[in-house]
């Protein structure tokens, strides 16, 4: 069964989710027509290509019809974020979505249901008024990971700790991202195979496949699989890439760049795609900050702005620098739109971004962040703002919740992620073995830096320091102590926690 409720002043459409990775095997290479047989690929089929079927350690119980709300929102302009379809409609992800949900309904005698709320702003206010009144309003409310961290420390959220039948050690969970939002011995967010949009907020480059075969550029798969894929290589491709189209002796927005984006899609990356934290652990788990006296994270901010700033302009910002032909008002689809049109080199995304990209006529291929070495072990996503669903801290019957969660948890890494990630390889021209390989890199390597997601004053500190003076020693002094206090007050709060 299904019911949906749209919160907004104007009737909205959730939009589809139409993944488009095209990555042929070199850069230059034509297009295929892949599109037609992508698209009608089953979701059934997919499912049924999953290596193996994840069974949750759960009781057999029926709920005897029980509504199970929850509330997410329609504004996908940062990912996917439906919890339940109303019916198959041949758009594979929905009908994924739509077939577990209906399975998990049978089994749990449950009825799934999501009420949309227009914006995810509006979230964390109606999180708290309910927990506040002690209203008995939704069983699952999404949040933007901030702000369900925050709820959670606070007292406003349960921790996965204090929902019985989830087992954050079972596959279908991100250990290591769960790792980093724990405090202490709580673990604060649950990031599981059904929040989609964990994978969706992973960063990535996408590069201009045209663009690279007329410079005559080295095949990009080739580097990262050879280790070769580094920041130099990266900033002289950059430099290679940018062109006065117009030849007026001024760089604007009718130019081509190395690379179009914002600052925090694209600064924090050189440090978290470096494996650098700047927010680590003690022995008992509290958080530590860490960036004092740390060199690596010194090295990557300087190299990040000698490479970005340091030089001839490559880089183009529409939310800082001045924009005059490009419409919409929105600086990331205005950047979105320069690269759609052949005025970059590189695109500074995530995974949620590429559906975005289906109307652009050139063939586009997909990069994790590079190494900031040869000699770094692996690659390192950079996962920023993912939205965890979060459980409200009176719900009447933390078990029930508990199950439920864990049981789609657990058929979305059966049944759902398949589809999912062969979302990903759909394309206007092309599937091939690169973008599957690419994905895989991207999807395995996921991490998140607290400094990053959580505590914006410090990544907001550094990307400003980047783009301005790059006197990172002294903004080191000056800012520790208040971002202690900080941290501080989030380790007391945490103890404090029953």
């Amino acid at each position: 069964m299904y019911k949906t409720k749209i919160f907004s002043a104007c009737a909205l459409i959730i939009l589809a989710l139409l993944f488009v990775a095209t990555a042929c095997s070199s850069p230059d290479s034509g297009p295929t027509d892949g599109k037609e047989a992508a698209d009608k690929t089953d979701a059934a089929d997919l499912a049924e290509k999953a290596p193996e079927s994840y069974t949750p350690n759960l009781p057999d119980k029926k709920f005897g019809g029980y509504e199970f709300r929850a509330i997410v929102c329609t504004n996908n302009v940062f990912g996917y974020f439906t919890f339940d379809t109303g019916e198959e409609s041949g758009e594979i992800l929905d009908d994924a979505i739509y077939r577990r949900n209906r399975f998990i309904e049978e089994k749990y005698d449950i009825l799934l249901t999501q009420t949309a709320i227009e914006d995810f702003w509006q979230l964390e206010g109606i999180f708290k008024r309910s927990v506040m009144s002690g209203s008995d309003d939704f069983d699952v409310c999404l949040q933007i990971d901030r702000y369900g961290y925050n709820l959670a420390v606070e007292g406003y959220a349960l921790s996965a700790d204090r929902l019985p039948y989830l087992d954050i050690t079972r596959p279908w969970y991100s250990g290591d991202i769960n790792e980093t939002f724990s405090v202490g011995n709580k673990t604060f967010i649950a990031y599981s195979d059904e929040c989609l949009h964990l994978y969706e907020a992973s960063a990535i480059l996408v590069f201009n496949k045209k663009l690279f075969g007329d410079l005559g550029m080295e095949n990009p798969y080739n580097l990262v699989h050879s280790d070769k894929w580094t920041y130099d290589k990266f900033f002289d491709m950059c430099r290679e890439g940018v062109f006065d189209v117009n030849g007026d002796g001024k760089m604007t927005d009718v130019d081509r760049y190395g690379i179009v984006c914002q600052d925090d899609q694209l600064l924090s990356s050189f440090w978290v795609s470096a494996g650098v934290q700047s927010i680590v652990k003690d022995a008992d788990g509290m958080l530590v900050l860490n960036i004092e006296n740390n060199d690596k994270l010194l090295a990557m901010l300087e190299a990040g702005r000698q490479g970005i700033f340091g030089g001839p302009k490559l880089y183009f910002n529409a939310q800082v620098d001045k924009v005059d032909t490009l419409p919409n008002d929105n600086p990331r689809d205005q950047s979105l739109g320069q690269f759609m049109n052949g005025l970059a080199l590189f695109h500074g995304a995530s995974v949620g971004r590429i559906p975005h990209m289906r109307a652009m006529e050139t063939d586009f291929g997909i990069l994790p962040y590079p190494k900031a070495d040869a000699g770094q072990e692996r690659y390192y996503t950079r996962v920023g703002g993912g939205f965890p669903k979060m459980v409200p801290a009176h719900a009447p019957d933390p078990e029930r919740t508990s199950i439920v969660l864990e049981a789609i948890a657990a058929e979305s890494k059966n049944s759902v992620m398949p589809v999912f990630k062969e979302k990903n390889l759909m394309t206007k021209h092309a599937r091939d073995d690169e973008s599957a390989e690419m994905l895989d890199i991207i999807f395995d390597n996921t991490v998140a830096d607290l400094g990053d997601v959580m505590f914006l004053d410090i990544r907001d500190a550094f990307n400003n320091e980047m783009r301005n003076n790059g006197n990172f020693v002294s903004l080191i002094e000056k800012k520790s102590a208040s971002f202690q206090k900080i941290i501080d007050k989030v380790n007391a709060s945490a103890a404090n926690l029953e």
